[in-house]
């Protein structure tokens, strides 16, 4: 039984007969529909027929809801930046980008209501503007506010703890600006007038589609009253409800009985499932179906463009392709994109066993090999390929048509000089001219004058010339069948207008999406306050004191930690921090005055060293620091907390051990400067929260490779080579991806290196046992990707590779690639040393000079001596202080000095917009960014 008749017999048998069964489809019009769109309602169309064959009577709805904020300009669409003074008012308020109708909303209602009527498809369209307006809503919109306290957590519980501080699921709609105010707090409800009062809270700060960073409601809504109460209607479309409470009321107010809804809407069913359970009202049926995913499997988007938009539906696929696609079972996922249509078309022809006809995939292969100018120069070519018997209709050659202009691609190749375009124009006089009386004289005529125009090339370089004049490609057809099968008056259009070299209209291209993205970015008019001056004798007398606390408690430290990490890291960060603390002083320039807000992200390893550099140290120099360990480390740190309460040292800073999310709403309204040490991906996700003047400073990841060059200490190296990479169990940004080392050493080496490892084999195991110097990886799940990183890397294991994902144990492993089958630019962020041996000094250009090693660049150890790295390495890799000599970071690193590198995802900084690559100081970027420039 196929999907949608099963699905019918149920819905026939669950509604008593006689009444009326109703059905509703939702619709979005804030982008150009595309065939997720159409397939919702063509699948319930299915049954819909299935029902009315079982003598119902269906009421079929298809809901615009044109009353929603326009969030974002969809990228395919004209003159996008048109659009934007009409950001967060209603789609029914926003012109047609294209010019012919009233609203954008309206355009998107047309384009899909028109396919519906093509399809056959009887539903009725209901704007959601009108619906409210009209008071079609009032009684449900009443009946939810005498629900408020419910309904309203129901719908606030399901989105994030960001969103929660300015949700409510009733949106005004400004009188002042027109625009649907998303982010209010409602202090007060009157059901039986249709009444709410509600304030807008200027300055909290919210992220938005279209801002890169957050924004402060102030600014958002600078036309509008802030921070004071008004009363207001919210009857006769002067609100709008949250989309989720929407349809949940929409639902009731129609008593609709089944509804369809992508997988991604399957948890806000449910809300809608719970929000008819609090009202003591029958929820519909709802039907998940997988969604549409574009060529690299993302989720089809009307504001992206990125698969099927309606009009390809039209000309691209024959509507029995359509049909037969649809009755597919609709809970997969399906890929749906433009170069399937061939195949989606071919199907027809073999579910009718039609082996006559000529297939879709064929003609599109044909006419892309022919490139024809025009649908019948495309029929030409086909008759001329055409095996005999097979056959082509008139919609088939329409469609092929269609599809081949709408994939046709060049390689970007075109005519490169104007000596090369003055060939093509004079051909084009030639043609326009009227002298020319047959394709055969054409033929000769482009042959000869490019005798003339290019008397130093050979004949046969004329066919590449043409293909890029012609095609902007640098391959076609026989240019001569080209000539023939394609009539004058196209010929004449391609020589008047040939393919270009695009450098041009890219780098236009490219300033005008700048254009567009400088539009859409507002600007921030939050300011850092500075809070009084800093005395600092009482900064040196804190360090004391906490140094004092740490060498005093270092056996209780030991222990605290001894669930987490191996006694002699933990030794190591006390060491560190009480260097960092003993020697302030020679940071003391930079306490001068205080800022307000500071936020830490620790980092997965050193809780005691970071948390001093990230967390005690800058609450010296603000009135309220807060930092957040990572989630895997929370435990274990609550334990160190125990021993040592760092907020007894500095009342300023405190610890939270929130979830991320709800961190962040904590932090975003408050914050001056954040400190972030992870990954750059999960940086850039965490900064877009804060405002664009907020000072992010981030620590990333780095290279770090160790160079051990012909007439390195061998002794040196290695005791180097095992500190920065055990240290940790290699979890650290100091550990280096690469072990460069010279062939003339390279066997010395390695044989040092591993009767090293094997006599410290009896160190390595849990951290309970404090010999041990390796222990388990904090983040036990990260042995099983390493376990699949070991894997890819299985060839060049010589010794270890040894994980257990159970207790997360990864045992010192060598790797070992020769340079000269590529570098290795992977963070193991395990103790793993990759041994890449090289030959000649120059050699390391291939290393250096990589693409893949410019964004981490970091620090070089380099043991010996080396003429590239001292004289030839660029400087915008590498500044004479990040080469470290017959040394590394773990004896050069301390947390008075800079640290990083001129990689961004080593280590930079983001101010105003501005990305800042280089080297990090918490205290002196902090002072250099937020206390300098207003310290008048």
């Amino acid at each position: 039984m196929k999907w949608y008749v099963e699905e019918a017999f149920k819905i026939n048998q669950a509604i008593p007969s006689g009444e009326s069964i109703n059905i509703e489809a939702g619709f979005g019009p804030t982008g150009l529909p595309h065939i997720g769109t159409l397939c919702e309602i063509l699948r319930a169309n299915l049954i819909q027929t299935e029902l009315e064959k079982a003598g119902r009577t269906v009421n079929f709805y298809l809901v615009s809801d044109d009353l929603d904020p326009f969030r974002k300009i969809p990228l395919n669409v004209p003159n996008p930046e048109k659009l934007t003074p009409y950001l967060g008012r209603p789609v029914s308020q926003v012109p047609d980008p294209f010019g012919n109708f009233q609203s954008f909303s309206e355009m998107a209602e047309y384009q899909l209501m028109k396919l519906a009527a093509e399809y056959e498809i009887d539903c009725q369209l209901v704007r959601n503007s009108l619906a409210y307006r009209n008071g079609d809503y009032n009684d449900e919109i009443k009946l939810f506010l005498q629900h408020f306290p419910v309904i309203n957590q129901i719908c606030k519980e399901s989105t994030g703890s960001l969103r929660q501080r300015t949700y409510s699921m009733i949106m005004p709609i400004s009188e002042k600006t027109g625009a649907v105010l998303e982010h209010i707090v409602v202090t007060g409800v009157n059901s039986e007038s249709g009444e709410i009062t509600y304030y807008i809270p200027g300055d909290e700060v919210v992220n938005k589609p279209g801002y890169e960073y957050g924004v402060e409601i102030r600014e958002l809504y600078k036309n509008e009253i802030l921070d004071q109460e008004q009363t207001i209607s919210v009857l006769n479309g002067k609100s709008k409800l949250q989309w989720k409470a929407d349809w949940g009321m929409r639902i009731l107010s129609r008593n609709i009985h089944f509804e369809m809804h992508g997988e991604d809407l399957l948890a806000s069913a449910s809300i809608v499932r719970e929000i008819a359970a609090a009202l003591d009202r029958p929820g519909p049926r709802f039907y998940k179906y997988g969604l549409f995913l574009d060529v690299s499997g993302k989720k089809i988007s009307k504001s992206k463009g990125n698969g099927f938009s309606l009009d390809d539906v039209r000309n691209l696929l024959t509507r029995d392709a359509i049909r037969i696609y649809l009755s597919k079972e609709p809970q997969k996922s399906y890929k749906f994109y433009v170069e399937q249509a061939p195949l989606l078309n071919d199907q027809v022809n073999i579910a009718k066993k039609d082996r006559k006809r000529l297939s879709f995939s064929k003609i599109a292969r044909i006419l892309c090999a022919s490139k024809p100018a025009s649908k019948f120069a495309a029929g030409n070519f086909l008759n001329l390929y055409k095996k005999q018997g097979e056959s082509i209709s008139d919609q088939e050659l329409e469609i092929s048509y269609n599809y081949y202009i709408r994939t046709r691609s060049n390689t970007n190749e075109g005519l490169r000089n104007i000596k090369e375009e003055k060939y093509f124009s004079a051909i084009s006089d030639l043609i326009s001219s009227g002298e020319i009386s047959s394709k055969e004289q054409l033929f000769r005529l482009i042959t000869k004058m490019y005798e003339e125009y290019f008397p130093d090339n050979e004949l046969s370089q004329i066919w590449s010339l043409l293909y890029r004049g012609l095609f902007g490609d640098i391959e076609g057809p026989r240019i001569k069948t080209w000539l023939d099968l394609n009539c004058m008056e196209n010929i004449l259009t391609h020589f008047e207008n040939p393919y270009k070299n695009i450098v041009t209209s890219k780098n236009n291209m490219a300033q005008k999406d700048m254009l567009i993205k400088d539009i859409i970015e507002e600007s921030q008019i939050h300011m850092t306050k500075l809070y009084g001056n800093i005395d600092f004798s009482e900064i040196k007398k804190k360090c004391d004191e906490l140094s004092s606390a740490l060498q005093k408690n270092c056996e209780a430290l030991v222990n605290a930690l001894s669930g987490y990490q191996c006694k002699n890291v933990t030794e190591d960060e006390i060491l560190r921090s009480v260097d960092v603390l003993s020697n302030i002083e020679k940071n003391s320039k930079y306490f001068q005055k205080k800022i307000y807000g500071v936020t830490s992200f620790l980092p997965l390893n050193q809780p005691i060293y970071a948390s001093v550099c990230f967390g005690f140290i800058p609450s010296l120099m603000a009135e309220n620091v807060c930092i957040r360990p990572p989630t895997a480390m929370h435990m274990h740190y609550k334990k160190f907390a125990e021993i040592l309460n760092l907020s007894e040292f500095s009342p300023a800073l405190s610890i939270s051990y929130e979830d991320k999310e709800l961190f962040l709403s904590q932090r975003v309204k408050i914050t001056d400067a954040v400190i972030f040490t992870g990954t750059p991906e999960n940086a850039i996700k965490v900064r877009k929260h804060f405002r664009k003047n907020t000072l992010f400073i981030l620590n990333g990841a780095g290279h770090n490779p160790l160079i051990i060059s012909r007439d390195a200490d061998i002794d040196l190296a290695v005791e180097s080579a095992k500190r920065v990479v055990l240290y940790n169990q290699g979890q650290d940004c100091a550990g280096p991806n690469t072990i460069l080392v010279h062939n003339d050493i390279y066997d010395l080496f390695r044989e040092r290196l591993v009767s090293d490892l094997k006599n410290i084999e009896d160190k390595v195991g849990p951290y309970s046992n404090y010999k041990n110097i390796v222990g388990p990886n904090s983040d036990i799940d990260h042995s099983v990707k390493i376990a699949s990183v070991f894997k890819d890397n299985r060839p060049y294991c010589t010794y270890g590779g040894e994980v257990n994902p159970i207790n997360g144990m990864i045992k010192p492993t060598i790797f070992e690639k020769a340079l000269s089958l590529g570098g290795n630019y992977k963070e193991f962020f395990a103790p793993v040393f990759f041994l890449q041996r090289y030959y000649h000094d120059q050699e390391l250009t291939d290393y250096f000079s990589d693409p893949l090693y410019a964004a981490n660049a970091m620090y070089i150890s380099l043991f010996g001596t080396s003429d590239y790295i001292h004289n030839q390495l660029s400087e915008r890799f590498h500044l004479p202080d990040s080469i470290l000599n017959n040394t590394d970071l773990h004896r050069e690193e301390h947390g008075y000095l800079p640290y990083g590198g001129q990689g961004p995802a080593a280590s930079c900084l983001w101010y105003e917009g501005n990305r800042i690559s280089g080297s990090t100081l918490p205290q002196r970027d902090i002072y250099q960014y937020l206390v300098e420039p207003y310290n008048g």
